[in-house]
């Protein structure tokens, strides 16, 4: 990866680790669905004018059925199960949880994508240090009893889809424009869930501090990160551009401990750094032989 890829990976991962603590402000006074309705509308105000200028859509939208099934397994059903699991679970460990989605990349590439796989002996000690520090930052488990647990799957099912969503994009989508991608993505989940919302919408209106992070949740967080994620899968391929989500628990617990009092413990110190490392480690790819 190009030193360029690096600094778009960490800013990336940034403002997915912001992303936690901003749902958990959030659902304060919003319910799950609404908080992703009003993500993904944001996100869709922000984006699809630009895709309609660029003409970014196009192309996409001849075969309906593809980028349809893509977004509602590459976003979609990921963002309802992460958003109904921090109901139950910390920022911090919907982080965490979540940045166990390259472990998933790594494995459904075996199968799906062999050219993603981990190369080499760096590659298998990358992923193995970025499941021990996942393991590290975790810490004290889930110790919130069965809602606890219920939380903790939801969020780790949603890593799943987020992983498999990623490789679809790479392996149907990767020479489409990343902008009418992200788009797609934002107009499909705001078509699925317009309806649903209806029936959940607050009896009184929400705190400021809840519509604030919603709208810097759909307009930021959404909006500019699914931009910037789609253009790393089109460039480096679904394993590398995942790499985010290793980096994010990160910003994720340290969002968590200065905005949510949220603790961080020398376990949490620990694991964060055999995930960087792990990270590394996992991105490496042979250079190609000069011709």
């Amino acid at each position: 990866m190009t030193r360029r890829a690096w600094a778009q990976l960490l800013v990336l991962a940034a403002l997915w680790g912001a992303v936690y603590p901003l749902i958990e402000v959030a659902l304060r006074g919003l319910s799950p669905v609404v908080v992703v309705l009003g993500r993904v509308v944001l996100a869709a105000a922000l984006l699809t004018p630009l895709a309609i200028r660029r003409g970014a859509l196009r192309r996409l939208w001849k075969h309906p059925r593809a980028i349809i099934e893509t977004a509602l397994v590459q976003s979609t059903i990921p963002l309802l199960l992460l958003t109904f699991g921090q109901e139950y679970v910390s920022a911090g460990i919907a982080g965490i949880l979540i940045g166990a989605q390259p472990l998933f990349v790594a494995l459904l590439a075996v199968r799906y994508a062999p050219d993603e796989r981990p190369q080499g002996l760096a590659g298998v000690v990358g992923v193995t240090l970025g499941l021990v520090g996942l393991l590290l930052l975790f810490g004290v488990d889930l110790s919130g009893g069965a809602e606890a647990v219920v939380g903790g799957v939801l969020v780790s099912v949603a890593a799943v889809g987020y992983a498999t969503g990623s490789i679809m994009i790479h392996k149907r989508h990767a020479d489409a424009p990343p902008l009418g991608v992200a788009t797609s993505a934002m107009l499909v989940t705001t078509t699925a869930l317009a309806v649903p919302a209806l029936f959940s919408i607050p009896a009184q209106p929400p705190q400021l501090s809840a519509v604030a992070a919603l709208a810097v949740l759909g307009v930021v967080c959404t909006g500019v990160t699914l931009v910037m994620f789609y253009t790393l899968i089109a460039q480096t391929g679904p394993a590398r551009a995942a790499l985010a989500f290793y980096l994010s628990p990160a910003f994720a617990v340290a969002f968590g401990a200065v905005f949510l009092d949220e603790p961080i413990s020398i376990t949490a110190i620990a694991g964060l750094v055999a995930i960087i490392a792990g990270s590394i480690l996992a991105a490496r790819r042979a250079e190609p032989a000069p011709t």
